[in-house]
């Protein structure tokens, strides 16, 4: 018989450490949830868990450790100098399901099209692409983003439903996702 002695003391430990947890904006409008987890290294790397939560649904698993969290910072820098390209009118009368289901064909999708309809498709939708291989916190979901009249729209789906659809001002968008940047900028500083 095996066994395995664990002092009384460990017992009382907390499985994994409390990590103080960051909040850019508000989880009503558009925000997002991030903790750093010290992971050292000589690189920079700023590793922890990272969500989004866009008018109150979550995009993202924010129970997923140690993703390194400069993945996610790159997509959303890309995004942040790309947004005033991501006006098309054509989206504005498509339903959330119908936004998502002409983007996930166009951008992801094998089927019946020819190269040259996929290399067309790419190049007119894939600056629309959101998070989708944006970082470990995000590897069951699909996401696009789209702008107009001053509003980011977001479509996403994770694996094993149905998409959402979620239209939030621009300005709260922007400031959220900047704030987020200027910490992961500082955090970088202090791994080690």
């Amino acid at each position: 018989m095996l066994r395995i002695f664990v002092p009384f003391a460990a017992l009382r430990r907390p499985l994994r450490p409390t990590l103080a947890s960051m909040r850019f904006g508000n989880t009503s409008t558009f925000a997002i949830d991030c903790v750093h987890e010290n992971v050292p290294n000589e690189r920079g790397w700023v590793f922890g868990r990272m969500c989004i939560w866009a008018r109150e649904l979550q995009l993202g698993d924010f129970e997923e450790p140690s993703c390194m969290l400069n993945v996610t910072g790159g997509h959303l820098e890309r995004v942040m100098g790309r947004l005033q390209a991501l006006d098309e009118p054509s989206f504005e009368d498509l339903t959330d399901s119908q936004l998502y289901e002409l983007l996930d064909r166009a951008v992801y999708r094998d089927d019946d099209r020819t190269a040259g309809q996929v290399a067309a498709d790419s190049e007119r939708y894939f600056k629309h692409d959101f998070l989708t291989n944006g970082g470990e916190s995000f590897d069951r979901f699909k996401s696009f983003i789209a702008t107009a009249n001053g509003r980011v729209r977001i479509v996403f789906a994770e694996c094993s439903s149905g998409p959402n659809g979620v239209s939030v001002d621009m300005a709260d968008f922007v400031s959220a996702v900047t704030a987020f940047l200027g910490w992961l900028k500082q955090e970088a500083r202090n791994v080690g």
